[in-house]
């Protein structure tokens, strides 16, 4: 689901920095920012590909010869060529160590170079700020204004808010529409949101506006649940455009629409998964499954999806959250996607500390710092060329200090309880809640709580 890229990454670095270590050479990590540039070992540079313009522009050319063709030249002139050929690379060999010292003083004093000036992350820093004004109670919290600014920020300011109300209120008009058609309670908030699950995971019939519309089921996004392929594929405005949506869009949609209706209805979530969450009127909890379209209890996720019991203690997964909480962990989501646009800054380090301060739960929170000093951490081991952590604190206790801070921060992820999943084990999961709804129906063909009527 959503960090599905970032939690790869993260395991694939934990697992290299784990028992030994000492006995493996450090990859070189080349940060999307450019941190280390190349400097071109040849004199002129090999795209300038006219042999012309190469010749015209040798300090050598008498018209006579080209200093390039060894065969041409005497004696004296080609020890001088070479001379003058290893002054240079002795020269670049100088520059070269001068700049990977300075991206070393850069990266230990001030981390990775801000991104601020690149074109169009200001929709992002906007994006921060409205957020982080809502969470502060300086404008009412919005969660479906929330999910366009942090989707909207990734296509570069591109969506029109407008035209995003509108089919929000739109889908919200057609629950409306049934629940008075059904002559159901429109007061009662399991019928607004049994209502809203059975328009999203359901064919049927609905009457509005003077005419009669089918309304069809959003369906699961089979192909790239993960986000490996495109990474707006968990996007709810991809959702909203195509029917098609994972295991984090059907949720946060469920969850923007519930909010248009006045429905009580919460975000939850296992290990690499979330739904939704609500309750009826004796406080009983149910867990709305979006991606089967099948009510479940909280025992299905604990017997199928690998929950530690430490995670069960923390409370780390199965939790309603509210929305101050399902708003502060939207901005990992922006700290997500400014990530794969434009890498790792103090703005994503800004996003993960912020979202830590709301969030009950702070395990996101903490994985986006964790995928921070990792990537930090191997770039100036890469730099400092050290080869292991002993070898790393000898060459600088400072960058030692990040090391040690990436240690930390994953012993607080696993005192979580949190596990990768195994390749494969999600999409076993889905065909297990599959199944169990194919039973369900056949013992009773409504999946749906009993909704009060007027």
């Amino acid at each position: 689901m959503k960090f599905s890229k970032i939690k790869s990454f993260i395991r694939v670095l934990l697992l290299f920095f784990s028992v030994g270590i000492s006995s493996q050479t450090l990859p070189e990590v080349k940060p999307k920012s450019g941190l280390v540039p190349q400097i071109p070992l040849y004199p002129y540079g090999r795209q300038q590909s006219n042999p012309h313009d190469r010749q015209s522009a040798s300090p050598y050319n008498n018209g006579q010869h080209n200093p390039y063709r060894l065969n041409e030249l005497s004696d004296i002139q080609k020890r001088n060529a070479a001379m003058i050929y290893e002054d240079m690379r002795h020269y670049q060999r100088i520059q070269m160590e001068m700049q990977r010292q300075s991206n070393i003083r850069m990266l230990i004093e001030r981390s990775f170079p801000s991104q601020a000036d690149i074109h169009n992350t200001s929709a992002y820093q906007h994006a921060f700020n409205e957020i982080e004004g809502m969470l502060k109670g300086e404008q009412p919290m919005n969660l479906g204004r929330v999910v366009f600014l942090v989707e909207n920020a990734y296509y570069e300011d591109s969506l029109i808010y407008d035209a995003y109300r509108k089919a929000i209120q739109a889908k919200a008009q057609l629950c409306n529409d049934k629940i008075k058609e059904g002559k159901y309670d429109r007061n009662n908030n399991v019928v607004k949101n049994m209502m809203l699950f059975s328009i999203l995971t359901d064919t049927m019939k609905i009457r509005t506006g003077g005419r009669t519309l089918i309304n069809y089921p959003l369906k699961y996004d089979l192909d790239d649940y993960q986000s490996r392929i495109s990474f707006d594929s968990h996007f709810v405005t991809k959702l909203m455009r195509t029917g098609v949506g994972q295991c984090q869009s059907m949720p946060l949609y469920y969850l923007v629409l519930a909010e248009e209706l006045g429905a009580e209805a919460y975000w939850s979530t296992s290990p690499k998964h979330s739904f939704v969450k609500i309750k009826d009127e004796n406080e009983a909890w149910y867990n709305l499954e979006l991606t089967c379209g099948a009510v479940l209890t909280d025992a299905h996720y604990m017997n199928s999806s690998y929950i530690k019991v430490e995670a069960l203690q923390s409370r780390t997964y199965l939790e309603p959250l509210d929305k101050v909480n399902t708003i502060a962990r939207m901005l990992i989501e922006l700290a997500a996607g400014y990530y794969d646009k434009y890498g790792m800054d103090d703005f994503y380090l800004k996003c993960a500390n912020t979202a830590a301060q709301y969030l009950a739960n702070d395990l996101d929170a903490l994985l986006c710092k964790a995928a921070y000093e990792t990537r930090l951490t191997l770039i100036l081991a890469n730099l400092l060329q050290a080869s292991n952590p002993e070898a790393l604190k000898a060459k600088s206790p400072e960058a030692y200090k990040h090391f040690e801070a990436m240690h930390d921060l994953y012993k607080q992820i696993d005192d979580l309880g949190y596990e990768e999943l195994q390749e494969g084990v999600y999409a076993q999961w889905l065909r297990h809640i599959a199944k169990l709804k194919e039973e369900s129906e056949k013992r009773d063909k409504s999946i749906f709580l009993p909704l009060p009527r007027d």
